[in-house]
């Protein structure tokens, strides 16, 4: 997956890059409200998210040059921040090929990765210094809501779920001259806890049109079960190692 991508999606995952998509409804007949007369406030989302200790996301990204799918990136990721735990996995392929795959797993006391790049694979393990922990606060729903324009989005209601769309977003990239447009849709429950994101940005990069797609979906809300990813497990046990044996070590 190209450089500059991995640069983008670390700017989506805390949301201050605007994108977009579409939600399926189950059949109701959606309403729509205009911001003036939002049923709540962004204070009230803020709050909602900050209740949060745990969750489960999973994100789906797909690269276009033109209409030619030439990178995709799956991340699948548990955490839970009042243990400090952390799990993730992550696999990008361009054009069909694997670019890296990333497992990792962390403890308040330590962590352990598995790299492989292409074919070469590598692992590190190492114990945090006293008082260094993961950082686990900074997550993917800490910021949603901290540059979200509200006032101009769109709110729709389908069903048990609010539908907040904000459309042709316009934006640029920090350190680089390129312009991008785009919308994003955020699905909440009634309670006001994102269930999907979904994003689409639409930007040029060499004279060339290119298209990025993000779905990214929330579950185990305050209930997520933090496990190592078990190809890291594997590859341990296939070295004679036990990862719980090596944390225990920190």
């Amino acid at each position: 997956m190209r450089k500059e991508y991995l640069g983008i999606i670390g700017v989506l995952l805390v949301l201050t890059v605007l994108v977009s998509g579409c939600i399926s409804s189950g059949g109701n007949t959606p309403t729509t409200t205009t911001t003036q007369n939002l049923p709540f406030t962004k204070e009230q989302l803020e709050s909602a998210v900050a209740g949060i200790k745990s969750y489960e996301y999973v994100m789906y990204v797909k690269t276009y040059n033109g209409t030619k799918l030439v990178a995709t990136l799956y991340s699948r990721v548990s955490l839970d921040k009042e243990t400090g735990m952390k799990s993730s996995i992550t696999i990008a392929n361009k054009t069909g090929k694997l670019a890296y795959a990333l497992y990792y797993y962390t403890t308040k006391a330590g962590f352990v990765t598995l790299t492989n790049r292409s074919g070469l694979v590598d692992w590190q393990f190492s114990c945090y210094e006293n008082g260094n922990g993961p950082k686990v606060n900074s997550t993917l729903l800490d910021n949603l809501w901290k540059d979200f324009p509200l006032e101009n989005a769109t709110l729709t209601t389908e069903g048990d779920y609010y539908i907040l769309t904000v459309n042709h977003t316009i934006w640029s990239e920090a350190g680089n001259e390129k312009d991008y447009s785009g919308t994003v849709t955020i699905k909440l429950a009634k309670n006001l806890i994102p269930v999907e994101i979904l994003q689409k940005a639409y930007y040029r990069k060499d004279n060339e049109r290119w298209v990025d797609e993000i779905k990214i979906e929330i579950t185990s809300v305050n209930s997520a079960s933090v496990k190592p990813p078990q190809p890291l497990v594997d590859y341990l046990q296939a070295q004679g190692l036990d990862i719980g044996e090596l944390l225990g070590k920190c």
